[in-house]
C-alpha cells in the first residue's frame, strides 16, 4: 500500500495520533480538551488524568508563556511538570496556535531534554577550556619577561663576542656566533608576538583613545625603518600623499604597533624584493561593497585605507583560508612569529572597528589591504 493511500485510509483521529510530537488542543482558557498518543508518552499519563485540567498544571507557567509564544509567533523552551516529582529536569520545545474560528489553541510541544543536557554539557566544558586557557596566558605573561630578558641578553653577549670585545674570533667561532645571534633574534621576536597574542586573547589590554597626527606618525615609522631596508637591499616605497586627514582619534601606541608590524613582515621576508605601502583614504564604492557605516552615512575622508605589498611573501590557498587562525596546523611551515602578527593585526584592526583582507597569488605576492575610521 502506498503510503499515501494508507493515510487516507485511516480516520481523523488516527493521524492526530500519528505525529511524532505532543500535540494539545487546549480552549482559550487553557483548559486541555484533548491530547495526542504522544502526549500520553511523555506524561506517562492516560487521556482521562489530562482532560479537563489546564495547560498550566502540566508545564511551568504554561498560561503566560503560551500567550507570549502565540502572540509573537516563535517557540519557547519551557519546563515540564511532572506526575512523579522527582522526574523535574524535563523540558519542552513549544509552538502554538489560536484558531478563531473553533476558539481553540494548538499547542505542539517536543521533548528537548537530550538537548538542553548536552548544551549543559558544552557550556561546563566550554567554561572549563576557557578557564585553563586564562589561566595558560596569565602564567605565560608573567614568565614573558624573564625569557624575553634571557633572549636578549644571548643575542647581545653574541653580537659583543662578534663586535670582538672577548678578542678575534676564527672563521667557525664567527660563522656559529652569527647563527646564535640570528636565530636569538628570531625567536625573541616570534615570542614577543605570541605573548602580545596572549595579552589581548586576555583582554588585558585597554586602549588610550586619544588625538594624534597620524601623517607625523608615519614620518617618524619611516625614518626609523628606512635604513633597514637600504641596508638589506630591499626597494621600499611608501606613499601617504592622497591623505588629507592627519587627526587621528585612535590609541597612537597601537597605530604605531599595527604599522611596525607590517614594516617587520616586510623585512623579514623580503629577499631583494619589493615592498610598497600605501595610505589614503577608501573610495565610497570600496566602503560600500565592505559594508561600512560611519554616523549613517558613508564619507570616506572618516576612514583611512592600508594597502601594504610584498612580493616575496606568497600564501597557498589554504593558509589564505586560515590565515587568521594562529592555531591552525598547516602543512607549510612558517614562523609562529608570523602567524601570531597576523592575528595581532586582526584583533587590533576589528577591535577599532576596523576590517584587514590578504590577497596572495604566484608572481604577485601578497597585499595585506585594511581599513580603520580615524576616530
Amino acid at each position: 500500500m502506498k503510503i499515501l493511500e494508507y493515510f487516507k485510509s485511516q480516520k481523523e483521529e488516527n493521524h492526530f495520533n500519528l505525529l511524532p510530537d505532543g500535540i494539545f488542543t487546549l480552549e482559550q482558557d487553557g483548559k486541555i480538551v484533548d491530547v495526542n498518543n504522544r502526549v500520553l508518552e511523555m506524561y506517562e499519563m492516560n487521556r482521562f488524568e489530562i482532560l479537563g485540567r489546564y495547560f498550566s498544571d502540566f508545564v511551568e507557567n504554561g498560561t503566560s508563556i503560551l500567550n507570549k509564544v502565540v502572540q509573537d509567533k516563535t517557540s519557547a523552551s519551557v519546563r515540564a511538570i511532572m506526575k512523579d516529582e522527582e522526574i523535574r529536569n524535563v523540558f519542552f520545545e513549544i509552538t502554538a496556535t489560536r484558531n478563531l474560528e473553533n476558539s481553540r489553541v494548538y499547542v505542539v510541544a517536543r521533548n528537548i531534554t537530550r538537548k538542553q543536557a548536552e548544551q549543559k554539557t558544552i557550556n561546563e566544558r566550554y567554561a572549563l577550556a576557557q578557564k585553563i586557557v586564562d589561566e595558560k596566558n596569565d602564567f605565560l605573561l608573567e614568565s614573558s619577561g624573564s625569557i624575553l630578558s634571557s633572549l636578549v641578553s644571548i643575542s647581545g653577549f653574541s653580537r659583543a663576542l662578534l663586535d670582538g670585545i672577548g678578542g678575534a674570533l676564527s672563521e667557525k667561532q664567527t660563522k656559529y656566533l652569527n647563527i646564535i645571534n640570528s636565530n636569538s633574534k628570531d625567536l625573541s621576536y616570534d615570542l614577543e608576538k605570541l605573548f602580545a597574542l596572549f595579552r589581548l586573547e586576555s583582554k588585558r589590554v585597554e586602549y588610550n583613545n586619544k588625538g594624534f597626527d597620524l601623517i607625523s606618525l608615519i614620518k617618524s615609522i619611516d625614518r626609523v625603518y628606512r635604513k633597514d631596508f637600504q641596508d638589506k637591499k630591499v626597494i621600499f616605497s611608501l606613499d601617504y600623499s592622497s591623505l588629507s586627514e592627519r587627526d587621528c582619534f585612535l590609541d597612537g601606541e597601537v597605530i604605531e604597533y599595527i604599522l611596525r608590524c607590517v614594516m617587520d613582515i616586510f623585512l623579514r621576508f623580503s629577499n631583494l624584493g619589493k615592498c610598497s605601502l600605501n595610505i589614503g583614504h577608501p573610495p565610497v564604492d570600496f566602503l560600500k561593497q565592505k559594508d561600512f557605516l560611519a554616523n549613517d552615512s558613508l564619507d570616506s575622508t572618516k576612514y583611512v585605507l592600508f594597502e601594504a605589498k610584498i612580493t616575496d611573501l606568497v600564501f597557498s590557498q589554504e593558509e589564505l583560508d586560515n590565515i587568521f587562525d594562529s592555531y591552525y596546523k598547516s602543512a607549510t611551515k612558517r614562523p609562529i612569529g608570523l602567524k601570531a602578527t597576523l592575528n595581532l593585526l586582526k584583533l587590533y584592526i576589528t577591535d577599532f572597528r576596523g576590517d584587514i583582507w590578504v590577497y596572495s597569488k604566484q608572481n604577485f605576492g601578497t597585499m595585506f589591504t585594511f581599513v580603520l575610521p580615524l576616530k
